[in-house]
């Protein structure tokens, strides 16, 4: 059979785009590298919603065999396999607190959406948008229709206590969860949209653990220590 390729188109079909962007910008090609720049943020963003979406069918499917109490314990197992040692690599010390929300917002770029973010006394307030993950999900119809993904019906502890959440953005309560086990408090608080997919939900770093209030432990079914 006739070769389709000669050598060095495949040679270059397995070259790292990251490669032939640096080269572009190397050899003073500014189109070239913009438009290879536009296909890496491509590749990347489908190879994101791939394993965001292989997740989600699999939690869809935990939630629809097993229920929501089995959901949430799985989902919970989950998060602490790999939340917990990304965390443990975030610095604890106070002082180190801007490079501790550094490090965690670099994470956050891989969703690959423009970010707000403010800052008061209190606080620092992360706004993605959109939410590159359970938003772009919703924005994009994949909670509706025959081959939607699961959405929680009940009003429960793993969906913020309203009803119809879909299964993707009940990681958010785990994640605070796991958080309180290994340190205590939650690092990064939720605050979810008025209108998921539509609004944007807000991430919220406390400077200090204690001005946390208390209504967000309540809403894990804990207490706020003391």
């Amino acid at each position: 059979m006739t070769r389709i390729f000669d050598q060095a188109e495949l040679e270059e079909m397995g070259r790292r785009t990251l490669d032939r962007v640096t080269a572009a910008i190397d050899s003073g090609d500014a189109a070239e590298a913009k438009r290879l720049a536009q296909r890496m943020y491509n590749e990347f963003v489908g190879m994101h919603d791939l394993y965001r979406d292989w997740l989600t069918g699999t939690l869809s499917a935990i939630g629809r065999r097993y229920g929501d109490d089995s959901l949430e314990e799985i989902m919970t197992d989950g998060i602490r396999a790999w939340w917990t040692p990304l965390s443990n690599k975030l610095p604890k010390d106070p002082k180190d607190f801007p490079q501790r929300v550094k490090m965690f917002v670099a994470g956050l770029r891989g969703h690959l959406q423009p970010m707000d973010i403010v800052e008061d006394d209190e606080k620092i307030e992360i706004r993605m948008k959109p939410c590159g993950s359970g938003g772009r999900q919703i924005m994009h119809g994949r909670y509706a229709g025959p081959d939607a993904f699961l959405t929680v019906e009940r009003a429960q502890r793993q969906t913020y206590g309203r009803e119809n959440v879909p299964v993707y953005c009940t990681h958010e309560i785990a994640m605070e969860r796991v958080d309180v086990e290994n340190d205590g408090h939650p690092f990064v608080i939720t605050e979810p949209a008025e209108e998921l997919g539509k609004g944007y939900c807000t991430l919220c770093i406390y400077k200090d653990p204690k001005d946390i209030p208390e209504k967000y432990y309540t809403r894990l079914g804990l207490t706020k220590p003391a």
